[in-house]
């Protein structure tokens, strides 16, 4: 074959488009679906998350409602609350639903604390740090606490087989309280436990 004839079909190659945008695709699918992987993934774990709040706050809300509550009440709001997780799995949620009494000292303490069966509660007149804005002296607060473990979907992106989701707890006032205890504080009473303080 001849250099002219050579230098003929190489220009006539390096002109032809046909198929390029095959090949670009190819070059890029695997890096799109990687990115699409990803975002299921992310996308799932900030709508997790933003379940787990909302199951928090339902959990405090609930609560702080009743003057008292009677133990299957409790467990009815935790049934209510794993409700909120949907489409995610609420039955493996960790969720602890806690009266803190802060008497006139400023120092709080857990007066009844309940979980979900096979779950671990506060113990009575175990110590609560809380925040400076709801230790006020003389009231109690509901805290309510859950968390729920994410497993990815994918698993491409975010590598961790779990990640654990919310934890943090939220506080709300009792709105029907009933005053009890050696101070008078007003508080949501669960039968069979004796209003505080008097631990």
């Amino acid at each position: 074959m001849s250099a002219v004839r050579m230098r003929s079909l190489w220009s006539r190659f390096r002109r032809d488009a046909q198929g390029l945008a095959l090949v670009e695709f190819g070059i890029l699918l695997p890096i799109m679906l990687i990115i699409y992987c990803g975002m299921v993934d992310v996308v799932q774990m900030v709508m997790a998350n933003r379940k787990v709040t909302q199951l928090t706050l339902a959990l405090g809300d609930l609560t702080a409602r009743a003057a008292t509550v009677a133990p299957s009440d409790i467990q009815n709001i935790f049934k209510a609350a794993e409700t909120i997780l949907m489409p995610f799995d609420g039955a493996t949620a960790k969720m602890v639903i806690s009266s803190v009494v802060i008497d006139a000292s400023g120092v709080a303490k857990v007066c009844w604390s309940s979980a979900p069966e096979g779950q671990q509660a506060r113990g009575r007149g175990t110590e609560v740090a809380l925040p400076d804005s709801v230790r006020i002296p003389g009231t109690s607060v509901i805290m309510a606490q859950a968390n729920y473990a994410y497993k990815p979907i994918t698993g491409y992106v975010l590598k961790s087989s779990a990640y654990t989701l919310g934890d943090k707890p939220i506080y709300t006032r009792p709105r029907l309280g009933q005053a009890g205890g050696t101070q008078n504080i007003e508080q949501v009473v669960r039968t069979g436990t004796a209003a505080c303080p008097g631990y």
